[in-house]
């Protein structure tokens, strides 16, 4: 069964709970006799007498006496369902007791009136395999009669169907656009659509009921939405309009009107010549009271935004007052609704709505603002077909355009999420793919992390952790592309969280070197280092053998992270480790188009030698052994005489580059000080240690923390005063594993100056090194901050709060993933 199917079943269920809650039983009366006439037997008409008296003596619907199942077996879709047996329909939207009132309404219909062979009883709840068994023996024992029980599952699996789905639109209310799809038949057309369409055309009576629309909504939907039956749409479009027409009662004409604006302005890309029965539709939802139908309002909602887009693509004469009067008009009805203090799930659905007239784009501020150079129509709905069909997420929203009450809509998803644990069966997964859209305006309101949190908590109850995981990932892609890095990188955190484990472990790994991306584009690039590694490192411990892959790309992206922060000799090595296990893991190790991260380092490799050949030319040699260790000095060769003709510069040029574009300067890592320099949210921030293997770790483990720390900050207002920080780090091998680093400061006119000494790690240090480091870290950007201690002091919980721990230590500790590049060398 599809994801589809799957959702629809759940959503109808969600629809039948509602159907308890209100006490409707006259609409689950009909909706039990329409489904048992197309899936039982045909010969039912509705028993007389009231309900609640009991005037109709427990049966809701019984059979009328039909001789041709005997006479004319097969002949037709009536005579393959109709009983000579005496059927009895009964149904109950009860929620306790069940099994008491089946035994209650048997004894009824079998103590009185016409006997009776077979009982098909109807419920909304859930009845287990066991109790539905016990029932029809002692049905049997008892009364003599077949008893056949149909629960919610049974119910929803079947108004699932294509030819039963609009007693779920007709009597539990849901939107026409959530109707099944017929099955796909051979070649261009689908044969469902042929015959659809051939069946339509010979039609003489008019259609007018709301099965007549379901019926008719598949091929007209088909024609709009696929460019081979797009030459038919008009014609379905005056299907459409006839029925409209003719149509029998509001419900139906309210959503034929949905229909035809929808085909016309998907289907035709244009909305004028529907304009007048958006008119009509919007008047009729708004002005009746009475109509309170969650599946129209539903459809009022969709049709708004659709109304909005033809607006900015001047595709209709309906003006931004029109359709905002709507809205507002709309929204006060909602609250109305909720006011009266609707059950559960019904509460949230109109949550759910309202939220979304609160989050549609401001078009009161006029459309000079409008980009114009926006998708049309056809290539918004190709955009999301390609998704869907890809199964990947919808294209995110990639402007940020002011939405008409963000408080509000932002404050209503508060009150959705907290109220969710109430409505346990409502449909989460549309108003989260909403916020997931939405990200790039949502991510910087104070509401957003609870919100976030609280939809992802209801989404991992339906689909688990690995599902919390790609909506993180989602928003994170969304951020990316409208360049708010510090946010995305939030984001794309929650989804490494969520997938290092089992088998999401390959989207953990992928979301540790997007990590690494991210750091290295916020120029903190030994956090990009450490993350880069990590993948690497894990990678070499996964338990299926392709994702071993991981292990040379983390390494080469290491390297590359390695060269961005200054560090050219020690990124060669890395380099060149990389290559090494490239040839181990990979096949065609050097296929330009399958490995580019390889030819990009390659690329900035020569550059190197070029350079060192410029302005260092003692340190060739060594280059050059290292770079033969890896056979690679003939590609370096042919990349350097490429560029032979180009003219290099002196060192203070290169170092004068790398300090405007804000990278380490070349060779950092060449003599007695190792240098580590970058800027960051305002403040110069340099790093320098004694170039021995001890303080280097304990240098590099220091930085990669401060810069993971900074990107954290980065999110907040730490309010750090312009001007240049330098910590002077050595690790002291005579400082017990377990000691904080000793800290002390001193400052100049121009720099304020820290001297830190840090001890060596041991194993069993892995639990406590992230909070002896965290603690080097506050003293000494505290230090640079103007926030008081208190305030500052609340940024870092709220750091923590949202995972610096698992950042600050990515699976295993700085100096471990050294290690690990020594066994791999």
């Amino acid at each position: 069964m599809s994801d589809d199917a799957v959702q629809l079943e759940k959503r109808i269920r969600f629809a039948l709970s509602v159907l308890g809650e209100s006490n409707s039983h006259h609409e689950f009366e009909a909706l039990c006799l329409g489904l048992a006439r197309r899936r039982i037997t045909s010969n039912l008409l509705p028993a007389t007498g009231p309900v609640s008296s009991g005037g109709d003596q427990g049966r809701d619907a019984e059979s009328h006496w039909s001789n041709i199942p005997r006479e004319l077996p097969g002949t037709s879709l009536f005579a393959s369902l109709a009983s000579t047996q005496r059927v009895v329909m009964a149904c109950t939207i009860q929620a306790t007791d069940i099994p008491g009132k089946i035994r209650k309404d048997l004894a009824s219909i079998c103590g009185q009136g016409t006997p009776v062979d077979r009982v098909i009883y109807f419920t909304v709840t859930a009845v287990h395999t066991g109790k539905r068994h016990d029932l029809i023996d002692e049905a049997a024992r008892t009364h003599q009669v077949e008893l056949e029980i149909w629960d919610a599952a049974a119910l929803a699996l079947h108004l699932a169907d294509y030819d039963l789905f609009y007693l779920a639109v007709q009597y539990l209310h849901l939107p026409s656009d959530l109707a099944p799809p017929r099955p796909d038949g051979a070649g261009q057309l689908p044969d469902w659509y042929v015959e659809a369409r051939r069946r339509w055309q010979a039609n003489d009576e008019p259609a007018r009921t709301l099965g007549d629309l379901v019926d008719l909504r598949g091929p007209l939907r088909h024609a709009t939405f696929h460019d081979e039956a797009r030459a038919d749409l008009p014609e379905w479009i005056g299907h459409a309009r006839a029925l409209l027409a003719a149509a029998a009662g509001e419900h139906t004409a309210l959503r034929a009107r949905y229909e035809i604006v929808v085909a016309t302005l998907r289907g035709l890309g244009d909305m004028h010549p529907t304009d007048q029965l958006v008119r009509d539709f919007f008047d009729t939802v708004t002005a009746d009271d009475t109509l309170t139908d969650p599946g129209i309002l539903e459809d009022a909602v969709v049709l708004l935004q659709y109304g909005f887009g033809a607006l900015v693509r001047r595709l209709t004469a309906l003006t931004a007052e029109d359709l905002c009067g709507w809205q507002h008009l709309l929204a006060d009805k909602i609250d109305r609704l909720l006011v009266a203090d609707p059950p559960p799930n019904a509460m949230a659905h109109l949550l759910a709505m309202r939220a979304r007239l609160a989050l549609h784009a401001d078009m009161t501020a006029g459309l000079e603002s409008v980009p114009e150079d926006l998708p049309t129509v056809a290539e918004v709905t190709a955009s999301v077909r390609e998704a869907v069909e890809a199964g990947e997420p919808i294209p995110a929203l990639q402007s940020e355009p002011p939405l008409t009450d963000l408080d509000t809509g932002m404050r209503i998803l508060l009150r959705l999420g907290h109220h969710l644990d109430n409505a346990p069966l409502f449909p989460i997964e549309h108003t989260a793919d909403l916020f997931d859209y939405l990200t790039p305006v949502l991510v910087d309101h104070p509401l957003y992390r609870e919100v976030r949190d609280l939809l992802d908590q209801a989404t991992d109850r339906v689909t688990g952790q690995s599902a919390r995981g790609e909506r993180a990932q989602s928003r994170g892609h969304a951020l990316i592309k409208s360049g708010r890095i510090p946010q995305a990188l939030q984001e794309i955190h929650e989804a490494k969280a969520n997938w290092l484990r089992g088998d999401t472990l390959e989207g953990g790994l992928i979301m540790l070197l997007l990590c690494a991306r991210l750091y290295s584009e916020l120029g903190l690039p030994i956090a990009a280092k450490q993350y880069a590694l990590a993948a690497a490192t894990a990678a070499t411990s996964a338990p299926a053998p392709e994702l071993n892959r991981f292990v040379p790309r983390g390494i080469i992206l290491a390297a590359q992270y390695d060269r961005q922060a200054g560090n050219w000799i020690s990124a060669t090595r890395l380099f060149c480790i990389g290559l090494m296990a490239q040839n181990s893991y990979c096949d065609e190790p050097y296929n330009h188009e399958r490995y580019p991260y390889v030819w990009d380092m390659m690329g900035n490799q020569a550059l190197t030698l070029r350079v060192a050949d410029a302005v260092r030319p003692g340190f060739v040699p060594l280059l050059r052994t290292i770079t033969a260790s890896a056979g690679i000095d003939t590609i370096i060769d042919d990349l350097l005489a490429s560029t032979a003709d180009v003219l290099t510069a002196a060192e203070e040029t290169y170092a004068e580059e790398a300090d405007a574009h804000g990278v380490g300067r070349p060779f950092s890592d060449a003599g007695p000080t190792r240098r580590y320099a970058w800027n960051a949210l305002g403040v110069d921030w340099e790093i320098t240690c004694p170039n021995d293997r001890l303080s280097v770790l304990a240098a590099e483990r220091y930085t990669a923390a401060l810069q993971v720390f900074l990107g954290e900050l980065a999110v907040g207002d730490p309010l750090l005063l312009p001007g240049s920080l330098s910590v002077a780090i050595r690790a002291d091998t005579t400082l017990p594993h377990d000691q904080p680093a000793v800290c002390d400061q001193s400052a100049d006119r121009d720099t304020n100056r820290w001297r830190l000494r840090l001890p060596t790690i041991a194993p069993a240090d892995v639990e406590t090194e992230p909070s002896r480091l965290l603690t080097a870290l506050v003293k000494v950007v505290l230090s640079q901050s103007l926030l008081s201690d208190e305030a500052f002091m609340h940024l870092v919980e709220q750091a923590l709060a949202s995972g610096l721990w698992h950042k600050l230590f990515v699976g295993r500790p700085y100096d471990e993933l050294a290690d690990f590049l020594s066994a791999c060398s």
